[in-house]
Formats: structure tokens, sequence, C-alpha cells
């Protein structure tokens, strides 16, 4: 057997296949282009959707090794030798090329051969009633039938169990290869999927007319087997990782650092792929990966850590992922960033959160720990339901751990559904949209001829209804399908004498799919191979232009005024508007703010001018061109470039000179989550329109201020001044007021509390809030004051045995309503006003009865 390294492994696998003419094909984003069935790229196949599908025809051989990422085992990962999150999957490929023959007997090659594995430490399983595999392996490859197992659907047919539970579409029967350890115990290293067969309703298999190779071979297992170690966390990749791991927390036992170490891992290559930490789909992953790193590594004085880590991940990886050693210190401090926030409101907040809820429950009389509030703290604040459970059983409380455990168990299916690769990848019904030529930069019009209408998702050959929206293709196009945030063109399509309305424009692939309607009489239909002529809206196209560009000029600023670390996170471009979305960790001053609104203006006035042009991606990138962070691009990419500033990957339609932008208004600043922040402008006509509007504004204001439009922020002063001498004037003119009926309201006592309930006229929230703080000063013990106006209603107390937030939410139901609070003070309201008087009855009945609430 060799003795190789991981990096080596990989390298030997991809050129045994490019040999056998496989295309090498570089692993894609972790994010799936183009394909919402999955949350992350799950296999290596998913890449080669539309090869699978015979969208894709330029080869038909492919080997890869794809960065994958899968959460459905999420509590194993650290617990198991072999289970993780991010991994990386070796793979080969033939689409209706080669089949099993072939498969197999490279497969077999490569271990037995390249790897130098014993045969005699492999054995093979077989689909159950695949004899043409069985055959193959023993009468071809001559294996004994003793080291062939015949397994089921559920472990060989993918996807599993798919006769009898579906879903319809492609799918076949699998073949494996397994190292069997001197423990006894076997690894599975080489998986073949023969798709074959299409799964019809009822479990029916039709036999495709193209039959597909699907080979995985985990990168990390078979390490494991050439390393001769007994867990994948001990190859040469991970102990680096393992070691940061040490150097940066007290964790010492080997679940715990597996785990972090697997976690850290998946979250650096997350954030490489331009995912960021957020509360819903991928973000919420990567958030959720941070926090359980924080959680399981806690010790009395909990500090950020796993940023620390992201060096040591990207100097072991960094041989095939270099984006990793160009990125680390940017995604270092967004982890940093996200583990801050984490351990300010959750880990130090623990305690006081579910103490709080401890003690609702307690005052409510309550001897058990609700499950479902367990899980309702560990999703939004990342509370671990172990910690909860601990905290109750100290405070007396039981709780329903296996009510728990199964409300945990539909969180993982979530979880594991929304990540695992979707049976329904593939839809034998989905329309192939034939490939068009886009002319756009260059030209705004041009003469096309009609290639592909749909109508209802289905090919049709004409337009023939006035009343739909068909989706057209055409050979050649000036109209920019949406992509890379720049909205689609509009415009219109010439058929004769009959007008297509062009209202949106799409890509699919190499298809520009224009969104159409009838507009006007249809008088006779639009067929296939009819010549036309398709004209883009020319206003609408160069007010998107001023957008776009004006975004470029805006990163080349943030850049230079907030520091190189900033990157392009994601926009939207539309037209004369734009948000922009880029990578900053602390809020952005007044100050900063303004400098770069006043600089995108200078630029924009130098009138620079703009130049594009198509070079090879390495080139490019030598020439400092800035990619989009996480984007994928083709070998070959556009560069647009202004000045001597801003050079950027682009694919989008930009102006020839700033100057044409006219100029450029921020209009909001704000946070969007950790480490990442957006800036939202306007550009020309709907800039100026934003200055005129303002301007008007301006002089309306210093109009009835009576003053000069200059001066009117010396005048807003003055009068905010004066308004503030009238408050404070009016505060203790109520102040004094409040003090004088407090002093006649009447007081109750049952045993040693003393009690007022009492519904005043025409208070506001903060007069019933004062009443009660004056009644606490006046009865600093034993005193509970349930005081109401209008539709609210306040408690305080100052009683041992009864709390304020515990009464409101007695009495409030009587009249339709809610409340909360603490146990001093609590507040609320109530929906049925007519029923205020049950309210209050209800008050006095419930603390003259010592906290019991009888019919009223």
């Amino acid at each position: 057997m060799k003795k190789l390294t991981t990096s080596q492994l990989r390298r030997l696998y991809l050129d045994f296949f490019v040999e056998r003419g496989h295309r090498l094909v570089k692993s894609d984003s972790l994010v799936p282009a183009n394909d919402p069935s999955v949350l992350f790229t799950s296999a290596g196949m998913n890449q080669f959707k539309d090869n699978f599908l015979g969208k894709v025809k330029d080869f038909r051989r492919a080997t890869s090794a794809q960065k994958c990422l899968r959460t459905g085992d999420l509590e194993e990962v650290g617990r198991t030798p072999f289970h993780h999150t991010f991994f990386e999957m070796l793979g080969n490929f033939s689409f209706g090329d080669y089949f099993k023959k072939e498969a197999i007997e490279w497969g077999w090659e490569f271990v037995t051969r390249v790897l130098e594995i014993d045969p005699a430490d492999l054995w093979v399983s077989v689909y159950e009633d695949d004899s043409e595999a069985l055959d193959l392996w023993h009468k071809h490859m001559k294996l004994p039938l003793e080291k062939i197992k015949k397994f089921g659907a559920k472990d060989n047919f993918w996807p599993s169990d798919a006769i009898k539970n579906g879903p319809n579409g492609p799918c076949g029967p699998c073949s494996e290869i397994y190292y069997q350890k001197q423990d006894g115990s076997s690894v599975e290293v080489w998986n073949l999927v023969f798709t074959q067969f299409n799964r019809c309703d009822g479990g029916v298999l039709e036999p495709l007319p193209t039959k597909n190779i699907d080979t995985g071979m985990g990168l990390e297992r078979m390490s494991q087997v050439l390393q001769g170690v007994d867990s994948n966390y001990k190859i040469d990749i991970f102990l680096p990782i393992i070691d940061a791991v040490k150097e940066s927390t007290e964790v010492r036992e080997e679940r715990v650092l597996n785990m972090i170490a697997d976690h850290a891992r998946a979250v650096t290559f997350c954030l490489s792929d331009g995912v960021l930490p957020s509360n819903d789909g991928r973000g919420y992953v990567v958030r959720k990966l941070i926090r359980r790193c924080a959680y399981f590594a806690q010790s009395k004085d909990p500090k950020p850590f796993v940023y620390k880590i992201v060096s040591s991940i990207a100097l072991s990886m960094g041989d095939q992922y270099p984006e990793l050693l160009e990125r680390r210190d940017n995604m270092a401090q967004i982890i940093k960033a996200e583990e801050e926030k984490y351990i300010k409101n959750i880990l130090e907040g623990g305690n006081e959160k579910v103490g709080a809820e401890i003690e609702i429950l307690k005052q409510a009389g309550k001897n058990e720990f609700p499950a479902d509030i367990a899980l309702d703290l560990y999703i939004t604040y990342g509370i671990s339901p172990d910690f909860t459970a601990e905290a109750s059983a100290a405070a007396g409380l039981s709780i329903d751990k296996e009510r728990l455990a199964a409300l945990f168990k539909e969180e993982q299916e979530k979880s594991r559904s929304s990540s695992k690769m979707a049976g329904a990848i593939f839809s034998k019904d989905s329309v192939q949209f034939k490939k068009s030529q886009f002319v756009g930069y260059e030209k705004d019009s041009c003469k096309a001829k009609i290639i592909q209408i749909v109508k209802d998702g289905k090919d049709v050959q004409s337009i023939d209804d006035s009343n739909f929206v068909y989706w057209v293709v055409l050979d050649t196009t000036p109209f920019y399908a949406e992509s890379g945030g720049q909205v689609g063109d509009h415009g219109k399509i010439q058929a004769g004498n009959i007008t297509l309305s062009v209202t949106d424009t799409v890509k699919e692939g190499d298809s520009m799919i224009h969104f159409v309607t009838v507009s006007g009489r249809l008088v006779s239909p639009i067929r296939l191979a009819d010549d036309v002529v398709a004209v883009i809206d020319r206003d609408r196209r160069v007010a998107i232009k001023r957008a776009h560009t004006a975004t470029h000029i805006l990163q080349a600023i943030l850049r230079k005024v907030l520091g190189p670390h900033v990157q392009q996170a994601g926009s939207f471009v539309e037209p004369d508007r734009f948000r922009f979305d880029f990578t900053h960790f602390k809020d952005i001053s007044q100050e900063d703010l303004e400098r770069i609104q006043g600089l995108l203006n200078e630029y924009v006035l130098k009138n620079d001018s703009l130049k594009a042009q198509v070079m090879k991606k390495d080139e490019a990138q030598k020439t400092g061109a800035i990619a989009l962070f996480g984007e994928k691009y083709e070998d070959s990419v556009r560069v647009v470039s202004i000045g001597e500033y801003s050079k950027e990957f682009c694919g989008g339609t930009h102006l020839d000179q700033t100057g044409q932008i006219g100029m450029v208004v921020i209009t909001s600043e704000s946070s969007v989550g950790s480490g990442l922040r957006r800036i939202e402008a306007l550009t020309g006509k709907l800039a100026l329109e934003r200055v005129r509007v303002s301007f008007e504004t301006l002089e309306a204001a210093a109009e009835k201020l009576k003053t000069s439009p200059e001066q009117v922020l010396v005048a807003l002063d003055q009068s905010l001044s004066r308004i503030k001498t009238l408050e404070k004037e009016l505060r203790h003119f109520q102040e004094e007021n409040i003090a004088s009926q407090n002093a006649n309201l009447p007081k109750n006592k049952v045993g040693n509390v003393t009690f007022v309930v009492h519904d005043f006229k025409d208070y506001d929230v903060n007069m019933l809030r004062q009443t009660a703080d004056l009644l606490k000063k006046e009865i600093p013990s034993e005193g509970v004051f349930v005081l109401s106006s209008g539709d609210v209603v306040v408690c305080a107390s100052t009683s041992s045995n009864i709390a304020a937030n515990v009464v409101l939410q007695k009495i409030l139901p009587l009249a339709g309503g809610t409340g909360g609070g603490r146990k001093d003070f609590a507040q609320g309201g109530i929906k049925d006003i007519s029923k205020k008087d049950l309210v209050l009855r209800g008050a006095k009945l419930y603390i003259d009865k010592g906290g019991v609430l009888e019919s009223l």
C-alpha cells in the first residue's frame, strides 16, 4: 500500500482519469449555481446536472475533486471517525459514454495497482438484482463470490429505496468497494452509481436511452486508509487544524476537538465561497456551526477562538484552494465578529435567559420546564438543551426528555432535508433551452430569428394567445439577461407588424430567455423560425449602466477609505438605483460616510474612461482584477477597468465615461449581518430628483422657521431647546399632580400585603409608570399595584410572593389581552375595553386570595 499525503492522493486520482480521456473540471462552489434543489453542493455530480440531462454535450467524460457540505448527521460529527460536515469527493463521470465494465475496471485498477492496496483486504457490494455488475466483478474481474456481497435498495440503489419510495426520475443500482481493517471493521472507499433507469409511477423502472456513471471516492476516508490511522481526524490535513484548536482553547476531549476542527473547516470554506452568517438559509448553517464550536468549548471566561483556526486551515489546504490563503484574514475577521456577538448575547446571557423562564414557570406554580421552550431557546439563542436541562434540574424543575428528543429530531430533519441532494434534481420534463448569442455590449437592437417558444413550461410552435406570457429564445439578442446582480433588460421584439413587449430577460446556461406578451392585436400567430427585430429599452439600459458603473466606483472608494479588507458580498442593480453589500467589521462613522459620499461624486466628475476586455482568468488575477467574493468564473473572464483605481471581473453593462453617471446620492448605510454592511444609493435622474425634493423640503422648513435655508439648523436647535424646557416644566407639573392623586388613592391590605388597583383617565404609559414608581417608593416592601388607563395596564410589585408579570398573565386574558415583563414590573394591553372592569376586579381577587384567581 502506498503512503500518500492527502494532496498526493487527490492529484494521483485526477491524473489517472485525465489520462483516460476525462476532462478535469474544477470544483464547483459550495453554493450550487442555478440549482435551488439544494442549499449546498452535497455531491460531486451536482455541477454536472446539465451533462446528465443532455443539455451540455461538449464533453462526455469528466473528473473532479468537489467541495461538499452536508448537515444531515450533525450530531455524529466528532463522535465517529468518519462523519464530517465539509468533505471532498473525488469523482469520475460518464455522460452516455462508458458504463459498468470500464467503471469497475478503472476503480479496481486505481485502488489495487495505483494505490497498491492488497486485494485480500478488499471486498465489494452490488445491488441484489444487478446480475450484470455481479458478473463483471466475479467473471470479468475474477473476484471470488465470498468477496461480493448483495445488498437491497436501501443500501445499494440511488436514490436510496427509490424503487419503493421514489422520487420519479433517473436512478440506478450502486456497487461499492470496501477496505477491511485489521480490527475487522470495514470502510467504504469507492461508490459506483450506474444511472440506467427512469423511475415512473408505481415504481416501474424504464431503461434510459443514455446510461451514465457517477463515481464517488471520499478523499478523507481513503487518506485514512493509506496513512494507516484509525480516524479521518488523524490524517495529515487535519493534524495542524487539531493542533490549532488545542492552542486556542482548553478543550482536550477528542470528540469535541474533532467537532470543532470539522466545523471550523466547513465555516472557512463556506465563507470562501461567499456564504456569510445570517438567520436563514445557508447563512444560518454557518452561524449554527460557529455557535456549536463556541458552546462546546465553553470556559469560565469565554473568548473568541474559532477565528484563530482559519490560518491553519488555509495553510493545510491552500495548495488546492489558494483562495483560502488570499482571504484568510478577511474570513477570520468575519468569524471573530460572529463569535463576539454570540459570546456577548448568548453565552454570557444564557443563565439569565434560562433563569428568567424558570422564574416565570415557578411563579405560575409549574414544576416542569416545557420542551418546546427549550427548543426555542436553542434555535433562537443557541442555548444547548443540556444547559437548559441542567439549569432546570438545579431549580427543581423536570423536563420531558422524550418530548425534547422528538422536537430536536424534527429540527434535524429540517436541516437534513434542506442540505441533502434532492431526488428530483433531474426532471425528465424540464425544458432544455437553446443557446443564444448576446450582442448587447455593442448593440441595442439587432435582427434575429426565433429559435424557441415556451408556454406553461413546454415547447410550443407559435405564439397564438395575446393573453399569455411566453418565454422566447432568439438566436441573437441585445437583451442583457439578469445576472451578477444586474436586472434584465426590457424592450420589444418586432415581428412584422406585431409587437411583443419584453417585460424581463433571464439567463439559463447559455440561453437568454425573454418574457414576452403581445402588445396590441394579434393578427396572426408568431411562429418558430420567424425573423424579428429585437430592440431594448435604451433609456432604461442607460439608467442601469449608471447604477452599475457607480457600484464599481463605490467598491474602489470603500477599499480606499475603510481598508483593503473590503470585498463585495453581493449587489442589486436596477435603473438609477443600487444596493451594495460588502465585508466590514464595525460601524461606519458619519465622518467616513460623508467622505465616501464626497469621493463618489469627485470620481464621477473626473469623467474617467471605462474599458472592458476578455482575458484568461489567471491573467486577469495577475493584473489585480477583483473577483466577487465566492463567485465561480469560467477560464475566460471579462474585466472592466475604470481609470487607474478600479479593475473588476464583470459581465454587466457599463457606461463609456464616469461623468455620464451625473450624480450619486447615498440614501442609507446599515448592518445586514455579522461583518456585513450595505449601502443603498441613487444615480442619475433619481439622484437629481432626491436632491430637488430635499432642497424644496429645506426651503419649506426655512419658511416655517422664519429663517434662511443656511440657518435652518440654528433655528431648529433653538426651537428644540425651547421644547425641551417646556417638556421639563410639564413633567414637573405632572409629577406634582400624580403625587397629589397618589395621596388620595384607596389602599387595601391583605395580611402583610398593601395593594392598589385603580383606573386613571387620560394617563399615558409614562404617567402610569411614574405613578407605579412613586407607589413603590411609598411602599418599598410587600406592595402590589395594578394601574390602568385606556387599554394599557401596568403592574408593579415589591412583594416577595406576588410577581408583577404573573399578575398580568392571570388577569389580562379576561379581556383578550396579553402582557409580560419582570417580577417587579410588567406591562400589557387589553383588546376588549368593555371588560376592563372585569380585569381590575380579577386583580383585586387574585391579590386578595394570595395568588389564586377564582371564577368571577
